[in-house]
């Protein structure tokens, strides 16, 4: 399955803000909040897939102690709602009362991520021996012009429920949501951090890895861990000894599969889970759209579809290809691409 966690990952995944290799400024500053039981919204900033889902997770776990799981939710601000959420969101608005002015007798409505995701769970008094609930919202800024009613949950809410947003953009996130968090800058983990861990791992594992190849593992993967110990554990298969050739075989092996699971998530009709991956694909390769959709042809050959199935597909990646040529947002584009292949999967 895409969405499994790789057994290595669980296996080397931090259990407690201690650890978390590297990143020491912030870790004091966390464990700081927690010997005071206090803090206030937060905005954590930085590269995507570095880590700072986990650090907010691994923060509020040991903030709220025993009553976590009825006081924590994680939401993806970039998920679409289901159709039956989309009801139920509808299904909470109200009509105005207001006899004059240009609100008179209107339907007012709620943003209906907030309605749906974000208003049950903020709403609720926090349970337990906790000052209060924490909701993590992850890639905020998707939320857009939605931002504004976010803000108003915050203030009305704020006593009840203290809020993580995670960003890689802030220059996409409006001001009066900055004004109103501490700002926490989460940097990739530093070369000798990340050197310990992988030492310790292929210790663990029985693995023959040089420095040479710990660099090169760092360069390619810029520091993040998660995908590092994924492609650690596709080279072990075949070797013990892993050595250069071996890392740049598997980076290009693990590209290849990622891509060809977009391409099934699509078939399978599956839009959210494909777009999320897409962009994770983008983020740690660092392709512009014209590489995305090369990479997109090519694991499209190798796929045992119908001759028509292929050629309309082909004909779709063509359309996307020409467009982005002229677009200004690459994102836009391939969300549109993976779209249309969604659409024509219904009637395969």
């Amino acid at each position: 399955m895409v969405d499994d966690i790789p057994i290595w990952r669980i296996k080397y995944l931090p259990k407690n803000l201690g650890e978390i290799n590297g990143r020491e400024k912030i870790k004091e500053r966390l464990k700081f909040i927690i010997e005071q039981n206090n803090f206030p919204h937060l905005l954590f900033v930085g590269p995507d897939a570095i880590g700072k889902t986990l650090i907010a997770s691994l923060f509020s776990k040991e903030f709220l102690g025993h009553h976590f799981k009825p006081n924590f939710k994680l939401v993806y601000a970039n998920v679409p709602l289901s159709s039956e959420e989309r009801v139920e969101a509808r299904s909470d608005a109200y009509i105005s009362t207001n006899r004059i002015g240009s609100l008179a007798g209107k339907t007012i409505t709620t943003p209906a991520f907030i309605q749906v995701k974000i208003k049950p769970f903020v709403q609720l008094k926090a349970l337990g021996d906790v000052p209060y609930k924490i909701l993590v919202v992850k890639n905020f800024e998707a939320l857009g012009s939605n931002q504004q009613g976010f803000r108003r949950l915050m203030e009305i809410y704020g006593s009840n429920c203290r809020m993580i947003l995670i960003t890689t953009k802030i220059s996409n996130v409006i001001d009066p949501i900055i004004s109103r968090c501490q700002l926490l800058l989460i940097p990739p983990i530093n070369y000798d951090s990340f050197k310990e861990l992988i030492l310790k791992i292929s210790k663990r594992e029985n693995l023959e890895m040089e420095d040479a190849v710990i660099e090169l593992l760092y360069r390619i993967t810029e520091g993040r861990v998660a995908q590092s110990i994924d492609l650690i554990q596709l080279c072990s298969i075949s070797n013990k000894v892993i050595d250069i050739n071996a890392i740049y075989q598997g980076f290009i092996m693990s590209q290849n599969e990622l891509v060809r699971s977009l391409l099934l998530l699509c078939l399978r009709s599956e839009f959210s889970k494909a777009r999320e991956l897409s962009r994770r694909i983008q983020s740690n390769y660092k392709y512009n759209s014209q590489e995305f959709f090369t990479f997109l042809l090519k694991e499209l050959l190798k796929l045992p579809i119908s001759k028509f199935a292929r050629n309309r597909l082909i004909n779709l990646i063509a359309e996307a290809d020409f467009r982005a040529i002229d677009g200004q947002d690459t994102d836009i584009q391939v969300s549109s691409l993976l779209s249309k292949i969604c659409y024509f999967s219904e009637f395969l």
